[in-house]
């Protein structure tokens, strides 16, 4: 069938072809910047969440579970160890005294930084190896897909 004509994959469908992807990609790639999150001690969820407020603004310890779908105790523990490295601060929140907001500091700011550089340079030496046409036919989708998905609505925090 023409690729014009093609229905349309499911999600579920994209879902594995993009984990597929991913799965070549860090097998070729990810040295550096699972080197910098080891080297400051950081799960995965701990990354997440230092984007998460990089990108998003600070948030309440409760809206950080939330995203991270994580037990309150869970992320209680997770934002302590964040507190305790200096990357995240807990501020009292301004429209509920008994509230606490958790925003990034410059420290956490700047490991994201570091690790979104490395990403990048590792993403680049595979898409590198990629022909002109596939890395074009690639931005092509990644720049649409990114418009999209910016354009919807935000997820409650």
């Amino acid at each position: 069938m023409p690729a014009h004509i093609r229905p349309s994959p499911r999600p579920q469908q994209l879902s594995a072809l993009l984990g597929e992807l991913l799965s070549h990609i860090h097998r070729r790639s990810a040295g550096d910047s699972l080197a910098i999150m080891t080297e400051a001690g950081l799960t995965m969820a701990q990354l997440v969440t230092l984007h998460t407020l990089a990108h998003g603004g600070a948030r309440s310890v409760g809206g950080i579970g939330g995203c991270l779908r994580l037990s309150p105790a869970a992320t209680s523990h997770l934002v302590e160890r964040l507190v305790r490295s200096r990357l995240v601060a807990r501020t009292e929140d301004p429209d509920d005294r008994r509230a606490r907001r958790v925003a990034i500091t410059a420290s956490g700011r700047r490991l994201v930084e570091r690790v979104n550089a490395a990403r990048t340079r590792e993403l680049g030496a595979v898409f590198g190896r990629l022909t002109s046409e596939a890395r074009r036919q690639l931005a092509l989708a990644l720049a649409r897909v990114r418009d999209e998905i910016a354009a919807l609505p935000q997820e409650p925090s």
